[in-house]
């Protein structure tokens, strides 16, 4: 079928090209007998179980940041039915360099935990869980077409508060046999927007909840003292003028949060950035390689500040507030029921119902400055004291009634519960 639709699509003229892309024809046609396939895949499955033969799952893995699935996992390892395995994939937008780093990253963060990592070829999946949905960011071997004989999964890598399409509507959205979305809310979103009406979503919590019921595993602060105020800078990469988000303003940030750092002696800071930040400042006019190596290097050995490109969760935990303009921030710092401070780009016109929340247990820059936010709600004293943070009932009500997952379970106990349903 995937050929065929290929072959066709390369002999259209550019008009007809146009018009199909607008029509949607070819993920029409892709949906066509999709039920079929994966009634298919499914008997195939349980048949080799009858035989005793364990059912194959790959993940595909792009990046250590984008890895939030440990405890599915580890409950797939340790469950007799199940072969979970971890092929390492490479972005095709990003540079050589840049993948080799990822590769190498993910070859040593995967190797300490015990997770098999395998190349396509030595791995035959009958289900593949997708981490992210961009075209840019699958080579063409993983790309969801090649898969329509699998069982095909797709988590987010992150909470989505927009309502664009491109976080709903993307071919592997519409290609997945199952969705694992967060809340019935974004559940909603794919409904309105999806091609496929989020006829595949099932509800089942967000990866990171469970470690964020967790305590910390460790402190991963520069400095021990607790006497200093911790605050997280989380920095979006979105600084380009082709991004698909837009909610980046590093550039308007940079050294004026560099400078607040080190001249704040009652606190130490952490350089929080998104793995793709240094790439996007790399191709920036205004940056470059030796401006943004610099600049992370100055975090790096500030006495009160340092930087952190790996797992943030413990992080978070540690933390006594964040500062950011990222829009899974905006979410996942909630659990952690601490102050957190949004200064990204005005985003309230692009809001799904979800963000729209979540924003309202964010501070704004139009209830404080950041020198204000730092000075009157984290780090008042018996001097200065604390305005009441007035923000904290709406982030408790965000994890009582979103945050937590369904079921009195946790979203990975969740999702194997679906899996053992469905190859019984």
């Amino acid at each position: 079928m995937k050929k065929l639709i290929k072959k066709i699509y390369l002999l259209l003229p550019a008009p007809v090209k146009k018009l199909q892309n607008n029509l949607r024809l070819k993920d029409r046609l892709l949906l066509c007998r999709k039920s079929k396939r994966e009634n298919g895949a499914i008997q195939k499955i349980k048949q080799n179980m009858v035989c005793g033969k364990k059912v194959n799952i790959a993940f595909f893995a792009m990046s250590v940041s984008f890895w939030k699935y440990d405890e599915l996992f580890k409950l797939l390892q340790q469950n007799e039915h199940y072969n979970p395995c971890v092929i390492l994939t490479t972005r095709p937008i990003d540079p050589p360099k840049i993948q080799q780093m990822h590769l190498q990253k993910m070859q040593a963060f995967f190797a300490e935990k015990g997770f098999p990592c395998k190349t396509l070829s030595e791995f035959n999946p009958d289900v593949i869980f997708y981490a992210q949905p961009y075209k840019n960011s699958v080579q063409e071997e993983f790309r969801a077409y090649n898969f329509t004989n699998k069982l095909i999964c797709y988590v987010p890598y992150a909470f989505f508060i927009s309502n664009y399409k491109w976080a709903y509507d993307t071919q592997v959205h519409n290609l997945a046999w199952k969705l694992f979305y967060p809340s019935e809310l974004h559940q909603q979103n794919a409904q309105e927007i999806a091609l496929n009406k989020g006829k595949n979503v099932e509800v089942v919590g967000y990866p990171l909840a469970d470690k964020f019921q967790e305590p910390a595993q460790k402190d991963p602060w520069k400095i021990h003292d607790r006497s200093l105020k911790r605050i997280v800078w989380g920095v979006h990469h979105s600084i380009l003028s082709d991004d698909l988000a837009d909610c980046g303003t590093f550039l308007t940030y940079a050294e004026s949060m560099l400078s607040l750092a080190q001249k704040s002696a009652d606190c130490q800071f952490a350089f929080k950035p998104h793995p793709h930040l240094k790439e996007h400042l790399y191709k920036h006019p205004g940056w470059g390689k030796e401006k943004t190596d610099a600049y992370y290097a100055v975090w790096d050995t500030a006495p009160n500040t340092f930087l952190i490109e790996g797992d943030y969760i413990d992080l978070f935990k540690t933390s006594d507030a964040l500062i950011h303009d990222c829009g899974s921030f905006t979410v996942e710092y909630l659990y952690v029921n601490k102050p957190v401070l949004y200064i990204g780009n005005e985003r309230n016109q692009i809001l799904c119902h979800f963000g729209k929340k979540a924003m309202e247990a964010n501070y704004t820059l139009n209830d404080f400055s950041i020198e204000d936010f730092l000075s009157k709600i984290v780090c008042s004293n018996a001097e200065a004291p604390a305005n009441a943070d007035f923000k904290e009932p709406a982030r408790r009500q965000m994890i009582e009634k979103f945050l937590l997952p369904p079921n009195r379970k946790s979203f990975a106990e969740n999702i194997l519960d679906i899996l053992n349903r469905s190859f019984s």
